[in-house]
């Protein structure tokens, strides 16, 4: 059945005013769709999943185990063995989260650190099996159903996450100082400890910008229905009186909403998430910003989105009051954003790179790390949000997967817990959906309305991924428990490891002890000979670990450029004593990340030049001491073999 209507879709173009993805008819949208793919692996566990929910059997936690109970739950932390450096200041950091988890969940607390950590490449079945997993119920005496990724996406994958999520209940943190990690523990353990008691109120806002079909779409058949439902469901919790919709979902509103005055317990947004370009300089920092009813809609505003018309990271103040809420953001790019382009894959067979890697969005971890408390946990879109998939005719269970999860948060659910449904649908769908493209590789005529919106619906459940913890609960109370007041927390960290930033200790040649060799005339000569082996071998074992070593340091090669209006006063020191104005570095893998020198909202050119030259000859340098040390290691294998 081909349909010729065009569909709008979620997402605007910061840098252009468009939409991120063009019009499209439901037929081009099949078209899209008969190229999807799935990871065998990955697919066999969706259907197992499925299979056993239509069969009416127990998933997710062993039967009899309570989700609600760490002490039977399990709760475990995961962190990424290329950050090895940096574990144990984030551990640190994070030790007042760590200790109560430990003391909540018991024996069936767990450290993936060290030779248990997660692997570069590692996919969820390698990392499981590793620890004695395989597919199946939960057993948390293995793994514990509740998972903390302690990493950014590009260390530890949004992939790894996706697949993890099918089977366990995971969140996953990523901050840029310390100090946020800290402060996001205190958060935690201040909120579970009954210290924050906030007053059951849940607050939906939902733009509905003029001649946008999108918005029109999101507002409608998600944001009402579901304040409308959970009001009738939750009778205790205030949430028609405090519903924003249309023209009152403006930004100054949202401000009131994310650390204002009206802060809720509980906040649903539903919107356009903002994307820039690879290249653009608030790709980094506004990436999954949420667009606001000030934006005039696509045919009235036809140029750059100011940030007038969004709310960012930014706009959450130093003095804001978030501690203790949850949010939920139903907008492209909300939670994260991936290196490369999961759409155009499907699309036209490649895959484009859309960011310079993968990261997550600062909206969220600026919530979450907020100095004087922040959220607890937020739950948005990995890649883009499908808000086309509320169309499709078996939309009413789309919309119930929403209605479920909502009413489990409220209802006090760790969040982890609370987001199960989307894990059942997102397995639901991948099996209908595999099982449809089959069927029309034999021939079945292709219903394109049916399809666009499995596939898209089938997106839409699996890119939402919570960011924090996913123990965490709401901390409401009743009408006598809730303070007139959010309270708010100060944490002052000062590490006492060695800092994420600290360069590593320079290798040393260490001292050759040769006493053993005696060149005596009593000597026979073939006892001579093995003792010229051992320490021939000795010699090569200890050039070796600083050669290791060396090759370590050159694994990352990093270019900094300062600038000082005063050299009589830069030292060795040279950050306490100058700005740095240019960033370069590159691993030996080709993974890159640069930093652009800006003067008065233009690139400085000249300072810009100065900077590529010392990357180049950086780089030289570099391939230098490579090919000398395979030089080196060379003639050494070639002495053995002679003696």
């Amino acid at each position: 059945m081909m349909d010729d209507t065009k569909l709008v879709f979620n997402g605007i173009n910061g840098a252009t005013g468009g939409y991120l993805l063009p019009e499209m008819t439901s037929h081009e949208l099949s078209q899209i769709a008969q190229g999807e793919s799935f990871e065998e692996a990955h697919l066999r566990e969706l259907q197992w999943r499925y299979h056993q929910a239509s069969g009416g059997r127990h998933l997710g936690l062993r039967e009899g185990l309570d989700p609600k109970k760490l002490s039977q739950a399990g709760w475990a932390v995961i962190f990424a063995f290329d950050d090895r450096e940096r574990i144990p200041g984030i551990k640190e950091a994070l030790g007042e989260l760590l200790s109560y988890r430990q003391e909540q969940a018991g024996t069936l607390y767990r450290e993936y650190d060290g030779a248990n950590a997660y692997r570069s490449g590692e996919s969820k079945s390698n990392f499981l099996s590793r620890h004695g997993v395989g597919p199946g119920p939960v057993v948390p005496e293995k793994v514990p159903y509740y998972l903390l990724i302690v990493a950014s996406p590009a260390a530890i994958s949004y992939r790894f996450q996706y697949q993890l999520d099918v089977q366990y209940a995971v969140g996953r943190i990523f901050f840029e100082s310390l100090q946020e990690y800290a402060s996001y523990a205190r958060s935690v353990v201040s909120a579970e400890k009954g210290e924050v008691k906030l007053a059951r109120k849940a607050v939906f806002f939902g733009p509905q910008n003029p001649d946008d079909g999108a918005t029109d779409l999101s507002a409608a058949e998600l944001v009402e229905p579901l304040a409308e439902q959970l009001a009738a469901d939750q009778p205790e919790w205030s949430i028609a009186a405090h519903t924003f919709i249309a023209e009152d979902a403006i930004k100054a509103q949202l401000a009131q909403l994310i650390g204002g005055a009206e802060t809720p317990a509980f906040l649903f947004t539903a919107s356009h998430g903002m994307g820039f370009p690879l290249g653009d300089s608030r790709q980094l920092p506004h990436q999954g910003a949420l667009l606001c009813q000030d934006w005039p809609g696509p045919y009235a505003w036809q140029q750059p989105i100011p940030h007038d018309h969004y709310f960012a990271a930014e706009d959450i103040a130093d003095d804001a009051t978030l501690l203790g809420l949850l949010s939920f953001h139903f907008a492209c790019y909300g939670a994260g954003t991936p290196h490369m382009d999961d759409f155009a894959h499907a699309a036209f067979k490649e895959r484009k790179e859309i960011a310079p890697y993968p990261f997550i969005s600062k909206l969220p971890q600026r919530m979450l790390g907020h100095p004087r408390g922040g959220a607890l946990a937020a739950v948005g879109h990995v890649e883009r949000a499908w808000g086309y998939s509320f169309l499709w005719d078996r939309a009413g269970s789309q919309i119930e997967v929403f209605n479920s999860t909502l009413k489990r948060l409220l209802e006090q659910h760790p969040i982890g817990s609370a987001l199960e449904p989307f894990n059942m649908r997102y397995a639901e769908l991948s099996t209908l959906l595999n099982q449809e493209l089959e069927d029309i590789s034999f021939d079945k005529i292709v219903d394109d309305i049916e399809l666009s919106g499995m596939w898209t619906a089938n997106n839409d459940a699996r890119s939402y991924v919570i960011l924090g913890d996913p123990a965490v609960r709401l901390p409401v109370g009743d009408d006598g428990d809730v303070l007139p007041e959010r309270p708010t927390i100060e944490v002052r960290f000062e590490s006492t490891v060695i800092s994420e930033e600290a360069p590593l200790p320079s290798p040393e040649v260490e001292a050759i002890d040769t006493e053993f060799v005696d060149f005596g005339v009593r000597e026979t000569l073939s006892e001579t000979r093995k003792k010229l082996e051992m320490a021939l071998q000795h010699f090569a074992d200890q050039l070796g670990n600083v050669m290791a070593k060396a090759v370590d340091d050159a694994s990352s090669l990093e270019v900094r450029t300062y600038v000082s209006d005063d050299l009589s006063q830069v030292t060795a020191d040279v950050e306490n004593a100058a700005i740095l104005r240019a960033f370069t570095r590159i691993s030996i893998d080709g993974d890159t990340v640069v930093c652009v020198p800006e003067q008065e909202g233009d690139i400085d050119g000249d300072l810009w030049s100065i900077h590529l030259d010392t990357v180049k000859q950086a780089q030289s340098n570099r391939a230098d001491m490579l090919k000398a040390a395979a030089a080196a290691a060379t003639s050494l294998l070639e002495a053995l073999k002679v003696v």
